[in-house]
């Protein structure tokens, strides 16, 4: 598995797996990608030259946003969403981010479950956060140090 810096070319790629994850009203429009493969930290992870998932974020001042993260179904499982990102962090862990935040459907105990292998504790409950009756939490995790010391 391959990561890298998501570019133009990606983005049919990158529409295809937004459209495989999240229903057709929560789906960022491929306008909305082509914005933030510009304007923030892209990520794509690929096997055999083959996108397979993606991952966006951003700095704020000392903390990351993890703005979105999706791994095509048929790819998961595989260790993609985790090398996403264990390298988006460490990209804006360069960038003097030392605490990171996303957000997670209740409904996605999968993600969840990745998201405190990789040390993020849940926080905030944030209610229809994915629309009326769809609550997500908030989840945080804090380095300091070297890359990877957790405070």
């Amino acid at each position: 598995m391959n990561v890298r810096a998501a570019t133009l070319t990606d983005l049919p790629r990158i529409v295809e797996i937004e459209k495989l994850c999240f229903p057709e009203e929560l789906a960022f429009p491929p306008g909305m990608f082509t914005f933030l493969i510009h304007n923030a930290r892209t990520l794509v992870s690929s096997e055999d030259g083959l996108v397979t998932g993606f991952i966006i974020g951003y700095a704020s001042g000392r903390t990351g946003i993890i703005y979105s993260l999706d791994v095509h179904p048929g790819y998961r499982r595989r260790g993609a969403g985790s090398a996403l990102i264990k390298a988006l962090e460490e990209e804006l862990y360069s960038d003097g981010v030392r605490r990171y935040r996303l957000e997670a459907a209740l409904s996605n105990p999968e993600a969840r479950d990745l998201y405190h292998h990789l040390g993020y504790a849940e926080g905030e409950l944030l209610r229809d956060y994915y629309g009326s009756g769809k609550d997500a939490v908030r989840m945080w995790k804090s380095v300091e140090g070297e890359w990877g010391q957790a405070v």
